[in-house]
């Protein structure tokens, strides 16, 4: 029978727990060792590997699927003239050293054969309740990544169990110990996609997160990825030291160059070294994530507003979509997931889930709309009422066409009776983004502050909070809404028998 192809890599019998010696000795040293004494020579490998950890068979059959873990469909140790590649070569190295062997083999599993991406898939599934088996954990990687897996494949967990060996995860139950602080040192970013070079400060790895957000073209200055850093992060940066404590010693590491200019502000740039150890995990990942190309997402903000009124449909959905991902990311979000796609409206509409992790979680949804009338009150009505159902803390609503006033008294009507906040970006706004990104961040506190006003409280509000007369005054407030809430209310019933479906179809593991 002929294997069909997977996009795990694949391993049978190249597992951990399939391969076991006589003494301490680990059973990757072993295969290295052997590798090394046979390359070129596969038969007289699988031989020697029968002899070693089968020997009650009578035929190569698991000797050789061991040696195909190892060549480049599998975890790529060996190449496929069967000798060993620069992984391969490092590991063999290593091989009397069992810890760090372990480290570097794992580190490759969670970089290059989508390991983090299982790590990212475990959390996922636990967030929405749901365990973490095998089945589960491959059908996210069908559905997030498009991944072919065949239904009886084993492949994650034999990529689990090389992980185990490093100490990243346990194995054997569905419910997974994951060493965060692990993954973080082996990968190089976050298991959510953030940067965690431990040599740098924390202000140092803020200012260069920020410039994985920003991905400027060019020149930037030093002030604006100061101020992304603080706002997507809660970094405090000191302007009068940045030099000093921050640009200098990224500079020295090779990640940026950096120049002053007397009465004007330090203008940064970033490095080779930067683009392929800081900006492309980040950007491989999100484009995996997202589905969005990675050549798109390093568009500016001013190619992205000028394709916006591409005349191709698809061109015009691929724009609104990056703009809302783009957006999404100077906030310091992560990518959740799509529940309107722009490619699949003709680009005139786009809805999307992000998430901020932080000292607390807050759930954002974004939704863009590419039309030149402004945004009517329908609109905020329906994004509140699926707000209920997703369990929304922030609703953001991009609108190149601007936004009417009866859409912004709803919002306001909604906000001053619950804890929903939303906030509006017009198509002026999105403009100045290709000026500046820091205009981002002076449009988004421009609108905190009238949230914060609306939603202030004083003592005679907190001392009467029980009062049954509130709820007749709030019932009154929103008389005049009556249409829109209607609204709301079906998008809340239709999302509901949605999910309920959803559930109904899945089977437990």
């Amino acid at each position: 029978m002929v294997r069909r192809e997977t996009d795990l890599p694949f391993g049978d019998a190249f597992s951990p727990n399939q391969l076991h010696t006589d003494d301490d000795t680990e059973a990757l040293s072993v295969l290295l060792e052997k590798a090394n004494t046979f390359q070129g020579d596969e038969d007289g490998f699988d031989q020697k590997i029968r002899e070693v950890f089968f020997p009650d068979h009578d035929d190569t059959t698991r000797a050789k699927n061991v040696r195909l873990g190892m060549k480049p469909s599998g975890y790529g140790i060996l190449d496929d003239g069967f000798n060993f590649t620069e992984l391969g070569t490092s590991l063999y190295e290593l091989r009397d050293s069992p810890e760090e062997m372990h480290d570097v083999f794992a580190q490759h599993i969670l970089m290059n054969l989508h390991g983090l991406k299982g790590i990212q898939i475990i959390d996922d599934l636990l967030a929405q309740g749901k365990k973490p088996t095998n089945g589960n954990i491959k059908e996210e990687f069908r559905r997030q990544y498009g991944f072919h897996i065949d239904v009886t494949s084993n492949h994650w967990s034999q990529m689990r169990a090389w992980m185990s060996k490093a100490g990243i995860m346990n194995t054997g139950t569905y419910k997974y110990d994951i060493d965060r602080e692990k993954v973080e040192k082996l990968a190089g970013v976050e298991s959510r996609s953030m940067l965690a070079l431990d040599s740098l400060t924390d202000e140092q790895q803020a200012f260069l997160r920020a410039l994985a957000l920003i991905d400027p073209p060019g020149a930037i200055k030093s002030r604006t990825v100061r101020k992304v850093a603080e706002t997507a992060y809660g970094a405090k940066i000191s302007q009068s030291n940045i030099s000093r404590l921050t640009l200098d010693p990224l500079e020295d590491i090779g990640y940026i160059t950096w120049e002053h200019v007397s009465g004007k502000p330090n203008l940064v740039r970033t490095t080779e070294k930067f683009d392929a150890e800081v900006l492309k995990p980040v950007l491989d990942d999100l484009s995996a994530r997202s589905g969005i190309p990675r050549r798109v997402l390093r568009q500016s903000f001013s190619e992205i507003e000028e394709k916006l009124d591409a005349d191709s449909r698809h061109e015009k959905g691929l724009a609104l979509e990056t703009l809302a991902v783009k957006i999404g990311r100077l906030i310091g979000l992560e990518f959740v997931g799509w529940r309107v796609r722009g490619t699949k409206t003709g680009g005139s509409e786009v809805d999307v889930v992000m998430d901020q992790l932080g000292a607390t979680f807050n759930r954002w949804q974004i939704q863009c709309k590419n039309i030149t009338s402004q945004l009517d009150s329908k609109y905020i009505a329906r994004e509140v009422g699926i707000a209920s159902i997703l369990q929304t803390n922030t609703v953001l609503m991009i609108a190149r066409g601007g936004i009417s006033s009866r859409a912004e008294q709803f919002a306001n009507q909604v906000m001053g009776h619950g804890n929903l906040s939303i906030i509006f970006l017009t198509g002026e706004e999105i403009e100045a983004l290709g000026d500046d990104t820091i205009n981002l961040d002076t449009a988004l506190r421009g609108q905190v502050r009238k949230i914060h006003n609306l939603k202030k409280l004083d003592q005679g509000e907190i001392d009467d909070a029980g009062d049954t007369d509130l709820l007749e005054r709030e019932s009154a407030a929103l008389e005049d809404f009556s249409d829109e809430l209607e609204v709301m209310e079906d998008s809340q019933e239709a999302l509901k028998d949605f999910y309920s479906s959803e559930t109904d179809g899945d089977v437990g593991g």
